[in-house]
């Protein structure tokens, strides 16, 4: 599946990189993208663009590998089982090249996943609308279905994430859960001879170690008489938060713990896969020995209206831009269109949706430009990579690269205690500028046994402070404490600049989508700091009970001259709205959000419309 080339490094992690050969293989880049977004395969608004409605660089138009997990489409159409089932019956290519004119003539192979982030991060997503569950002993069964009638040429086993920081007995137990998955998987394909997909077994860690005990656990269960000569790769999971907050070294550990368990005799046959992590670091671990990469980023930060900048790799904001600065292919398909970068920056900002804007062109098409753009960012990389590998040069484009992304060189460092070559190599060009040591910060500690019972505002005895006129409701956010998380500050901040004293007359509340409310003084409790929950949209359960302790919340304290509620997020913003139905004197900001986005929240129009509403209640205006 993947092509090798074999270099004489070592052994990566406790015996040098010297002392073993390893490969190094031309590395691959999977895009991440949603195929059943609706019920045909033509819509799909943005994805419509990157797909395939763009004939020159639509993923499909161009014939790209690509990856998708299983689950998507409880985001484009939930609780339709029967629009589900259409898509099974027939599988996603044979669908979009059916359906789809002209035909896009989609065959690369197609990556499916699981599914296991969003589906076991918590215990937050019902099946049962589509006669679907994964409670029993049969989930690795139920997705693996799934992804056989919806057409994955490439599966990963179902897997249970680890969120940073997660208590060690429950990382333990999800780690035992994920093999067991992976075994149980690999032994029903053995026996399933219409479905022969390559599978990919999922690989977590908190770290190097407990990464490497994962790994050989998985390949003691992998020699059994059943699946002794059954192929499959690594994927190494649980990594997109590590990326999210630059924990690069982090990242490198864990992989390096997967790399060095794998038997020495099976280290050339087994491709390694890596969830979720692409951009800068794609060469450093392409040199540690991972084949392959997905990326939804170019896609994420489309939607924050952020533009990759061709020569720093840096986002730019797409509103403020002053030109268009990039030679990609994509870019230069603009300009032969004559779509210049006032147009994108119009339509992006125009309040029509649905419908063409003036240009003629849709709102999507635009996003799907950014995107595809976005996406090119990558590919480069992995192209340069490549090209570095096949020339012999690695090591000198690994040098030169992290000059260019300096976030990078400490991680080229510490791998070059471990690898003499590339410790000879980096002696000869630079000399590593002496890092600064960090102060040590106490790691959070956080558990997925947290249920909405152990923190409940409405039955402690709370009773609030009497010198406050405005309650402020914010959602709550992935750091903690909140108030220290960039959200929160940013919120203090502004309404500090706008309102100076007067922001004292305001009494922050957090909105937590496990609690409901949880007053500032509570922020330090064990419940709030170690907890880690994500409310979804589609979790309707879990909405309505925050939205009743919410209501509960407003009717019992009922002393404040106004109640408002700032938020963006899909879910959140239900809470809000559906709470604001039920008592009336709650205020939901911003009244008119673009996107029901995150992005929303730190839009400046936004936050100043706040700042604005509450400066008017406290100078008598409302």
């Amino acid at each position: 599946m993947f092509s090798s080339k074999e270099f004489k490094h070592g052994r990566i992690g406790k015996l040098h990189l010297s002392q073993i050969d390893r490969k190094i293989s031309t590395p691959h880049l999977f895009p991440v993208v949603s195929l059943m977004t609706g019920t045909t395969a033509k819509g799909g608004g943005l994805w419509k663009y990157v797909l395939q409605e763009n004939q020159s660089y639509g993923l499909m138009r161009r014939d790209l590998p690509m990856m998708s997990q299983v689950l998507h489409f409880l985001d484009f159409i939930r609780d339709r089982p029967h629009e589900l089932e259409k898509w099974r019956k027939r599988g996603i290519k044979q669908r979009y090249n059916q359906e789809v004119s002209p035909s896009p003539n989609y065959t690369a192979p197609l990556f499916l996943d699981s599914g296991g982030f969003k589906l076991l991060w918590n215990k937050s997503v019902n099946l049962s609308a589509y006669g679907l569950s994964i409670d029993d002993q049969k989930g690795f069964q139920v997705i693996l279905d799934l992804q056989k009638d919806l057409g994955g040429d490439i599966v990963a086993t179902l897997d249970y994430p680890l969120p940073p920081g997660l208590a060690r007995i429950e990382a333990e137990e999800r780690m035992h859960k994920s093999i067991n998955n992976a075994v149980n998987a690999a032994l029903y394909l053995r026996d399933n001879v219409d479905y022969q997909p390559f599978l990919y077994v999922a690989a977590h860690g908190q770290d190097r170690d407990s990464m490497g005990r994962y790994v050989q656990r998985v390949f003691q269960r992998f020699e059994s008489p059943e699946l002794k000569d059954y192929p499959f790769g690594l994927a190494v999971g649980s990594l997109v938060p590590l990326r999210g907050g630059h924990k690069y070294s982090a990242i490198v550990n864990l992989l390096l713990g997967c790399i060095e368990s794998i038997p020495k005799k099976r280290r050339h046959e087994i491709p390694i896969h890596v969830f979720g992590v692409t951009g800068n670091i794609v060469p450093i671990l392409a040199y540690l020995g991972v084949d392959s990469f997905d990326s939804s980023t170019y896609v994420q930060e489309t939607r924050s209206l952020s533009y990759i900048d061709p020569r720093t790799g840096r986002f730019l904001p797409v509103l403020e831009m002053e030109q268009l600065i990039c030679d990609c292919p994509v870019c230069q398909q603009l300009i032969a269109e004559m779509i210049n970068l006032e147009e994108i920056q119009e339509a992006l900002t125009s309040e029509i949706r649905g419908r063409p804007q003036p240009s003629g062109r849709y709102k999507s098409e635009y996003y799907g430009y950014i995107a595809l753009h976005n996406l090119e960012m990558d590919l480069r990389i992995v192209k340069q990579t490549r090209e570095a590998i096949e020339a012999d040069t690695l090591q000198d484009y690994l040098i030169e690269h992290t000059e260019k992304f300096s976030q990078l060189r400490p991680v080229l460092d510490a791998i070059a205690q471990e690898d003499e070559s590339l410790r000879v190599r980096l002696s000869r060009t630079l000399v590593s500028m002496p890092q600064k040591s960090k102060p040590k910060r106490d790691e959070r500690i956080v558990s997925l046994n947290y249920t909405p019972d152990d923190f409940d505002i409405l039955k402690n005895g709370y009773q609030p402070p009497q010198d406050k006129r405005v309650l402020l409701i914010i959602p709550c956010s992935g750091g903690k404490p909140y108030s220290k998380s960039r959200s929160h500050r940013l919120i203090a901040e502004r309404l500090e600049q706008g309102l100076g004293e007067k922001t004292k007359l305001i009494q922050k509340v957090t909105l937590s989508g496990l609690y409901g409310i949880v007053p500032e003084e509570y922020e330090l409790e064990d419940a709030i700091l170690g907890y880690d929950f994500r409310l979804e949209r589609f979790n309707r359960e879990q909405i309505t009970l925050v939205t009743n302790r919410l209501v509960t919340f407003l009717e019992r304290y009922s002393k404040y001259d106004a109640y408002i509620g700032y938020a963006t997020s899909s879910a959140y913003r239900t809470v809000l709205e559906q709470a604001a139905k039920k008592v009336s004197c709650l205020q939901v900001l911003p009244v008119k959000p673009k996107t029901r986005r995150l992005t929303e929240f730190f839009r400046r129009e936004n936050i100043a419309e706040l700042v604005e509403r509450v400066s008017a209640i406290l100078d008598g205006g409302e």
